[in-house]
């Protein structure tokens, strides 16, 4: 990946020596953010203070602020402005601000007795004055602009992008899920002179937030990967997650390209409203880009493109089908050739706990604990039950979040699909997961084998109990369920159980 330039920078003590330094370039190319250039671009900021060049953006004043300029953000749960002087000892060597210059007064007595105070930018709100800076940074960079969206498959299909695009041309992606109103900008403040493609992951959990990002990302791609029952607490109801996700599609440009689930309603209602050129994905029907034959294997999924070229995909299910054929008309698009991004779409890794498959002691364990939501949730089970093989299929559900008044309705759906889909055993972890038991239950699944369990300890007490070599265990819930820490702990302990039982078969072949 393509990064900002990063500098390993001493504490406060030796500001002097950086002071007069002359200022580092970005890939031959001299930074833009100066105190005059940043204020420029930030309706109602004014320049309190000038200093040199920073040659790039942090948020965060705990880690290497060497060179670059720390906007002082403020949260439910704290304040950059409390730790201005921390990031200026960390070698900040801008800060954008929104307090009056008489409250800055301490920080700047304290900078000046070594002779490097930083330039100083107050601004009416620095959570605003972020995305402005971001979008400026994009405005003069050429680098071409790939937005993705949707309920499920954002980070997949973003890390898959990355990865292929990476081996025909200098490309950033958004880091981990990098993808609100913080992450968002930072993924686009890594743009740099060279950089060809920038991948931005955009998420939302209120209205408006996906139109506000469009327009600071302007892509020139949009993906939307799905519409499902996600963040209905904050968007209200699937129609609203619909029109949130709809806003990236509407923001493109005329010259651009959007790249829609053919196989989603909601999806495809969105062409009506996009002024780019539209290509659709589908593993139902034809499409622009369409997927049949599908098979699941050791390997991962392997699909038949348009009907002529054979792909093997390292992930498994139809969901990442969707995904990986979204990164095909992607790449396509930015100009590599078919044959190359199917080349280095089976060699892309999985992202991490999505699917992840884990064999310890002879069970396959799938990490899907990053996140779960109705429709990424009937995704894995679709996945699990298309494995081959002869051993249990174990099902470990926590609580989905953020699904307000449905909550419960959503649960016992999910409930009915787990014992439609024909899995083996439930364990329902938590008592947020406990209409998810219920649900199968009430879905004719025998109530022996649907397990409920108060938290993580006697989860996986019962799972070392149930499960033997050759069978696959699912883990899913929201990521603050930290059903994480289950799976390592399982893992861990189904790898220990292994060494111990090949220490006994090696003492009996010695005795």
């Amino acid at each position: 990946m393509v990064a900002p330039v990063n500098r390993s920078m001493s504490r406060i003590e030796a500001l002097s020596d950086r002071a007069a330094a002359t200022p580092r370039t970005v890939r031959g190319t001299r930074s833009w953010l100066t105190a005059g250039k940043v204020a420029n671009a930030i309706v109602g900021a004014e320049v309190l203070q000038r200093g040199r060049t920073a040659q790039g953006v942090v948020t965060d004043s705990r880690g290497d602020c060497g060179g670059k300029v720390f906007v002082a953000l403020r949260g439910d749960r704290h304040d950059g402005h409390a730790h201005l002087l921390q990031a200026v000892e960390n070698g900040a060597v801008g800060l954008v601000v929104d307090r009056p210059p008489t409250e800055l007064a301490p920080l700047s007595r304290a900078a000046r007795t070594r002779a490097a105070e930083p330039w100083i930018v107050r601004v009416p709100d620095t959570g605003e004055a972020l995305l402005a800076i971001a979008a400026e940074h994009r405005r003069r960079h050429r680098a071409k602009v790939v937005g993705i969206t949707g309920s499920c498959g954002k980070t997949s299909t973003k890390e898959g992008l990355g990865g292929v695009l990476q081996r025909a041309m200098p490309t950033v992606r958004s880091p981990a899920s990098f993808n609100n109103h913080v992450g968002v900008p930072l993924s686009l403040l890594q743009i740099e002179a060279d950089t060809r493609a920038a991948i931005v992951e955009i998420g939302t959990s209120s209205p408006g937030e996906i139109a506000k990002l469009t327009a600071v990302a302007r892509p020139d791609v949009g993906i939307v990967t799905c519409v499902a029952s996600a963040h209905l607490q904050g968007l209200g109801s699937l129609a609203g997650v619909a029109r949130e996700k709809a806003a990236l599609p509407h923001g493109l440009l005329a010259d651009g390209l959007c790249i829609l689930n053919g196989d989603d309603a909601s999806c495809r209602a969105m062409a009506a409203e996009c002024e780019a050129r539209v290509e659709f994905t589908s593993v139902a029907r034809e499409a622009d880009w369409f997927a049949t034959d599908l098979s699941f294997h050791a390997l991962g999924t392997s699909f038949l493109l348009n009907g002529e070229r054979r792909v093997t995909l390292p992930g498994l299910g139809t969901h990442n089908v969707h995904n990986a054929l979204a990164v095909i008309a992607a790449a396509v698009h930015l100009g590599m050739p078919e044959a190359d991004v199917l080349a280095a779409l089976a060699a892309v890794p999985g992202a991490a706990r999505r699917l992840e498959p884990k064999v310890s002691g002879g069970v396959t364990v799938f990490d899907d604990t990053y996140n779960m939501n109705p429709e990424s949730a009937r995704a894995a089970l679709q996945a699990l039950a298309g494995i081959g093989g002869t051993g249990k299929r174990v099902v470990v559900f926590g609580e989905m979040l953020e699904l307000g008044d449905r909550s419960v309705e959503l649960h016992r759906e999910l409930g009915r699909q787990v014992a439609a889909s024909g899995q083996d055993l439930l364990v329902a972890v938590g008592a947020g997961a406990e209409p998810i038991a219920d649900g199968a239950i009430a879905g004719g699944m025998a109530v022996a084998r649907v397990h409920r369990v108060p938290d993580l300890e006697l989860a996986r007490q019962l799972l070392l109990d149930a499960v033997r070599p050759g069978d696959l265990v699912l883990f899913k819930a929201s990521r603050r369920v930290a059903l994480v820490r289950l799976v390592d702990d399982l893992v861990r302990a189904l790898a220990a159980t292994e060494r111990i039982a090949g220490a006994g078969e090696t003492a009996g072949a010695d005795d």
